[in-house]
């Protein structure tokens, strides 16, 4: 029955994450009657959204045995850039369409440099943050910029009763695992990640894949911005200030390894999913704010720390059979 159990958290590593919002949702709606609402289920649902479209892309980028601290840089820069061409232009198509082109642009440069001057995506990326954040804050002033009305369909419309953010996740979630569990892309990031000799060695276009996923984190990135942007009502200086952390923390929780090679689109969804829970947890209680983040970090070092042990489990095992093999040749010899 153990093996079954741990069999079938291995096919699906999102399994334990799903079993913990499940768990998790149960106990805050005995806690507080108003969890179980129609309103709070949406408004948690539209609160993950930016989240969890984030997480699809760095799900691709720590399979890579990569990771982008630069996200929430990427995303106060597309907003500054969105609200201030929409101020100067008033054209809705064009802000959009070079804000999305540049989130994009910044996360292919984020890989090209990790694969130029192969430097640790780490400090690359945390490089690169402070560059793209200086750039945002050059461009606006620092300024807080509003934005339109209408512009808030985006991040609170619906369509066919659906919020808009939910259908852009939805879009994006099935495009996401249709990349990585059907396309060449998807098997190439996750030899990378495996070993990134080996797959060198074997002639795969570790270069072009490594800048690919890097820009799909800048583009699902420049969505995001966009959403946040519409929900907020305007550019803020503080936009986008520790959201890649929350990100990360989603990835992993969801089941993908820090150390690459393996991971689950569906499983970066709940882990952000779950980040909302807690959230909403505390506010339900009436927490005092200044601990969320206590709470948040908190998270975070418990997924790497199982993390870790789960590949400390799984070397050991791999040494395990090793040994067995030798010790069975031995004895035939």
């Amino acid at each position: 029955m153990i093996h079954s159990i741990n069999t079938l958290i291995s096919k699906q590593k999102w399994l334990p994450i799903a079993v913990a919002n499940v768990v998790f949702a149960a106990m805050l709606a005995v806690v507080s009657p108003v969890f179980l609402t129609l309103s709070n289920f949406q408004s948690m649902l539209i609160q993950s959204g930016v989240t969890a479209i984030m997480a699809i892309g760095m799900t691709f980028i720590i399979i890579t045995a990569g990771i982008d601290i630069s996200m929430g840089a990427i995303l106060f820069f597309c907003s500054a850039l969105f609200a201030q061409l929409l101020q100067e232009t008033q054209s809705y198509f064009f802000a959009f369409s070079a804000a999305i082109a540049c989130a994009t642009l910044l996360g292919t440069i984020n890989g090209a440099l990790v694969i130029r001057f192969k430097i640790s995506p780490l400090i690359t990326t945390l490089a690169t943050y402070s560059i793209y954040r200086g750039m945002a804050i050059h461009l606006t002033g620092a300024q807080n910029i509003p934005v339109p009305r209408e512009m808030g369909f985006l991040g609170n419309g619906k369509i066919f009763g659906l919020p808009v953010p939910i259908i852009l996740l939805i879009i994006i979630f099935i495009l996401g695992v249709y990349l990585l569990n059907h396309t060449r892309l998807g098997l190439y990031a996750k030899a990378i990640g495996s070993s990134a000799r080996s797959a060198t060695e074997s002639n795969l276009p570790v270069g072009k894949v490594t800048v690919a996923v890097y820009a799909i984190g800048g583009l699902v990135t420049g969505i995001s911005a966009l959403i946040l942007l519409a929900r907020v009502g305007g550019l803020q200086s503080g936009i986008g200030i520790g959201i890649e952390f929350t990100v990360i923390a989603a990835v992993i929780l969801g089941g993908t390894k820090l150390t690459g090679g393996s991971g689950t689109i569906v499983g970066s969804v709940f882990g952000a999913f779950f980040l909302v829970l807690i959230d909403n947890g505390l506010n339900l209680v009436n927490a005092s704010p200044y601990i969320y983040d206590i709470v948040r970090g908190s998270v975070l070092l418990a997924a790497i720390a199982v993390d870790r042990l789960s590949a400390h489990r799984q070397e050991n095992r791999l040494i395990h059979i090793k040994t067995q093999r030798l010790e069975g040749n031995h004895a035939n010899n």
